[in-house]
């Protein structure tokens, strides 16, 4: 079953095309089926009146007109030679031939009759040839097809001549059946094609939908999907719509009121700094500028991981380990202790500059914590996976959690003389998952602690 829905719709249409065509043939051939007919008619002696009637009819006739005794299944002809050879009829022939002779009289000795075969079900004959019929296309045999007899009977009348009655089955396989496939494969093929479109029509505004969903939930900004589609689609997009002006709403109203927070609390601390500035004792000066600063880094922080949500930066494409390579570079640089190991390019699509500050705290929190850091990348079939690895004595599993938590810092199984916020991991894990990702933590094998960000593939960019 295809799981995309056109493809479930598809093959719906199909299989209610091909069981209604089926149905069609089934129901006429039942319809068409005298077989049970036939049998009844040679037992009960009704071909035997006929032959009967027909041999007076033509002995009285002056004209001995045989075309005019004949009808669809039972045909009758005047010939100067005996059709078949009596010396070689069955038990049942020689039966029906005595069951003659007594209807004709004994003015009529040379009367026989000769059942060619028994009446079978048009169903299995018709799916016997129409088998026949597939196994020869492709190959240059040609079937002709015609009336089968099923029953033979002959009369010498008097003049020597013979009245000969043949009585027909239908036809084994109907040969306007395989001409009707043609015209059935063309409205097939011109029904599928209208229902595609109708399909493509329905589900279209879903695709759209859904990549406008994906869009929105990793973080970027989006507009209105255009309303287009049935009734029912209509109402989906219109409440995703109206879904989306109340979350636009709410992030905006919460960042302007994130930065009136900032403005209104930046400005007492610049009056406390300005008059920590007439102190005369240094120490008490030092220590008020202290914490100030304090204060002010914790608002900076607090406001950064508010509007973690409502960065502007777009998604693109670009190679991830490149980005990293010179990550580790830069850090390198600046005196800390960082090694990467390169590998082939990772084409991505993401936010560059957010994931780059993900990945710099947790560079920046291992080296804090394990004095050196190793930085490697494994690609997988559908995922890749940065492997920050510090040289640490790890945390307890059960405490791993606790470090995702805003403000949270687990000083008790790291260095307690390392400083920070506690904000660095939460706000790597909210932008690692706005990526559809995840962070990872476990402790590595003779090492410290192994922070995996691990971010989805797209198949549109895999190799």
């Amino acid at each position: 079953m295809p799981k995309k829905l056109v493809g479930q719709i598809i093959s719906l249409i199909l299989f209610m095309l091909l069981s209604t065509h089926i149905l069609i043939f089934f129901f006429f051939f039942v319809k068409t089926d005298f077989h049970k007919e036939l049998e009844n008619r040679i037992d009960n002696g009704t071909y035997i009146n006929q032959m009967f009637s027909a041999v007076n009819v033509i002995e009285n006739s002056k004209f001995r007109d045989d075309f005019s005794l004949s009808s669809f299944r039972v045909k009758f002809y005047v010939i100067n030679n005996p059709l078949f050879d009596t010396n070689h009829l069955t038990s049942r022939d020689k039966l029906l031939s005595n069951n003659l002779q007594e209807k004709m009289g004994t003015q009529y000795p040379n009367a026989s009759m000769q059942q060619l075969y028994v009446p079978q079900s048009r169903i299995y004959i018709a799916l016997k040839n129409f088998v026949e019929y597939i196994d020869r296309i492709g190959t240059d045999e040609i079937q002709t097809y015609s009336p089968a007899v099923i029953l033979q009977s002959q009369v010498q009348l008097n003049n020597g001549q013979w009245v000969v009655m043949l009585i027909l089955d239908v036809y084994p396989y109907p040969t306007w059946m395989a001409e009707t496939l043609k015209p059935l494969s063309i409205f097939t093929s011109f029904f599928l094609l209208f229902s595609i479109i109708i399909i493509l029509g329905i589900t279209s505004p879903l695709a759209e939908l859904a990549k406008k969903a994906h869009q929105l939930g990793i973080g970027e900004k989006i507009k209105e999907v255009k309303l287009r589609g049935p009734i029912d689609v209509q109402n989906v997009i219109i409440a995703f719509n109206t879904m989306l002006k109340r979350v636009t709403n709410v992030n905006d109203h919460r960042a302007r009121a994130l930065a009136a927070i900032s403005h209104d609390i930046r400005t007492p601390l610049t009056s406390m700094r300005l008059q920590a500035e007439f102190i005369a004792e240094k120490d008490i000066q030092d220590n008020i500028f202290k914490k100030i600063d304090e204060m002010e880094q914790i608002c900076e922080a607090t406001i950064t991981f508010a509007l973690q949500d409502s960065w502007a930066e777009k998604t693109r494409v670009f190679d991830i380990v490149s980005l990293v390579d010179s990550l580790c570079s830069d850090l390198s640089e600046q005196g800390l202790d960082v090694s990467f190991e390169l590998t082939e390019k990772i084409k991505v699509a993401g936010r560059p500059v957010a994931l780059k500050r993900a990945i710099t705290n947790l560079i920046k929190n291992g080296v804090e914590y394990g004095n050196s850091v190793q930085v490697s990348i494994i690609r997988s079939d559908t995922v890749l996976k940065i492997h920050i690895i510090d040289d640490g004595k790890g945390i307890p599993v059960d405490k791993m959690e606790l470090l995702f938590a805003p403000f949270e810092r687990l000083e008790n199984s790291r260095n307690r003389n390392s400083g920070g916020l506690g904000l660095g991991m939460a706000i790597a894990r909210s932008v690692v998952r706005s990526h559809g990702g995840e962070i990872e933590l476990a402790n590595a094998e003779n090492k410290g602690l192994d922070a995996i960000v691990v971010l989805p593939l797209s198949p549109s960019l895999m190799d």
